[in-house]
């Protein structure tokens, strides 16, 4: 009940932690993508906000300043496919907020992330308990959308959760009712698998019921999420209506072809690659990464890439207990995607596809102050992304990785 009162409390009021007034001094600023940087650049922050970003800005009088000579400064990075399922997210309510801290800088402040979209809560009031401290100032952290509580195909579960199962519907009436319960409960998406893989086959969902959740998520205006596991779950995320792929297709180990990407178009449907969740899974069954998992993967993301399809940066982390992002950089660029296209991904990306371009996504006047300043330039090599020095959110630092 005390959790509850607190999530409401937070909801009405907003955070209340304060904010301080910074000059960031000396950076090389990428404002946006495909945009020149900015050399020895100025940002001001005031009340969570950026008041004024360029080159000749002046610093007001008094006002406290950070030293960013040498680093490289971009908007805050997002993750659009996180899990925060771990038994180390347990208790979100009433764990020390400095035990929450540590547990939010190893996994997404130090990586740069200032929002995150979590894709299985299976404890959905917990995950809200966890949000709410992060809103008042308490937690450090990003901002956190979910899907809440995903849902499978009947009898499909997938094998790699077990013991534990999904949410299982069964008629398109279920997948309303379920659906717009879980998006009164406060879920900003929802999430479902278009075929699942239960240990023994792939398990697709019926058209009927995936039309049917896409439908009632629109009228809310939710994005939806499909995990595809392969090309079969690909062409009912399709036909369905689905809004985002939550990962690329590789099981079935076949390169999408022309037409298939044509239609991902044409639907404009968004992929989270998720790159390094294979890779993962590949070691952990001492598997030489070359299989031809990888190598399915690879092409699909650089074949919808090179076509001009949207892609959004997500790790599937929280899943995957190794949080190092390096890997997912340069497995993007080995897929062919170049420097702007994977600070598009982590940045203009996702602030359009969820509604937040207005505030969210970019350097510039007026915009909110999330920003993620860089060891050295990712430029000319792609794994630089992950070398983060400071993480702000709202104008306050969250993670300070410089002397570490």
């Amino acid at each position: 009940m005390k959790t509850l009162l607190f999530c409401l409390l937070v909801l009405l009021f907003g955070s209340v932690s304060a904010q301080e007034d910074l000059a960031l001094v000396g950076a090389t600023i990428y404002t946006s993508p495909k945009t020149p940087p900015v050399i020895s650049g100025v940002v001001i922050i005031k009340n969570g906000k950026i008041a004024a970003a360029g080159k000749q800005v002046k610093v007001p009088a008094h006002m406290k300043v950070l030293d960013c000579k040498g680093l490289v400064m971009m908007a805050g990075f997002w993750n659009s496919h996180v899990h925060f399922i771990e038994p180390g997210w347990d208790h979100a309510d009433k764990q020390p907020a400095a035990q929450l801290n540590n547990r939010m800088d190893s996994m997404i402040n130090s990586r740069g992330f200032t929002h995150v979209f979590d894709l299985a809560a299976l404890n959905y009031p917990n995950l809200l308990a966890l949000r709410a401290r992060i809103t008042s100032g308490e937690v450090n952290g990003p901002a956190i959308l979910t899907v809440g509580v995903p849902f499978v195909p009947p009898h499909g579960s997938p094998f790699y959760i077990q013991p534990l199962t999904l949410p299982e519907i069964n008629t398109p009436e279920e997948a309303v009712a379920y659906v717009t319960k879980q998006i009164q409960a406060g879920a900003d998406g929802i999430k479902v698998w278009s075929a699942s893989p239960d240990g023994h086959g792939i398990v697709p969902m019926p058209i009927d019921i995936i039309k049917a959740a896409t439908s009632t998520a629109h009228k809310f205006h939710k994005p939806v999420f499909a995990h595809p596991t392969a090309d079969t779950g690909m062409n009912i995320a399709l036909a369905g209506g689905v809004d985002i792929l939550a990962h690329v297709a590789p099981d079935g180990y076949r390169s999408w072809t022309k037409k298939e990407i044509d239609q991902l178009l044409l639907h404009k449907v968004a992929l989270i690659p998720t790159l390094k969740l294979y890779k993962w899974e590949l070691e952990r069954k001492n598997l030489p990464v070359s299989n031809p998992l990888m190598t399915t993967a690879l092409q699909q993301l650089g074949a919808y890439a090179s076509a001009g399809g949207e892609i959004l940066f997500g790790t599937d982390v929280g899943y995957i207990s190794d949080y190092d992002t390096s890997d997912e950089f340069r497995l993007m660029s080995e897929a062919g995607l170049s420097f702007d296209e994977i600070l598009a991904a982590l940045t203009t990306a996702p602030a359009k596809r969820f509604g937040m371009a207005q505030h969210s996504g970019r350097i510039a006047k007026g915009m909110d102050a999330d920003i993620v300043l860089l060891k050295a330039d990712p430029h000319t090599d792609s794994r630089r992304f992950s070398e983060v020095a400071y993480t702000i959110r709202n104008g306050k630092v969250i993670y300070n990785g410089i002397n570490r």
